[in-house]
């Protein structure tokens, strides 16, 4: 089986490549960093939070981007289960910790 190429390993690519990885086919995430830095990343990590360490609300019954949260976590999403995991008490938005919140 030919592994599919992602391009950019920042939320939507790392979560994409988690997603096809867990389907079991080959994946191969491409990620410039840390070979070409950028003015808004600090690190090389996969999945790291820039300019902001919110995710906005996380009210899945009156917010669609808290819907959108629910689908994520519905679907077993690294992304959110790391964001869940690193979350910071700010009410009724999702903030996390930028320092512990990029996936391993």
């Amino acid at each position: 089986m030919q592994p599919i190429h992602v391009v950019g390993a920042g939320l939507a690519g790392s979560e994409a490549a988690w997603q096809i990885a867990r389907a079991g086919v080959p994946v191969i995430l491409h990620e410039m960093r840390p070979a070409v830095e950028t003015f808004a990343h600090r690190t090389g990590d996969c999945a790291e939070m820039v300019c902001s360490n919110s995710f906005r609300s996380d009210d899945d019954q009156m917010n669609a981007v808290g819907q959108l949260h629910w689908e994520m976590r519905a679907a077993d999403g690294l992304i959110m289960a790391m964001a869940d995991r690193h979350r910071l008490p700010v009410g009724g938005a999702l903030a996390v910790d930028r320092d512990a919140f990029p996936p391993p």
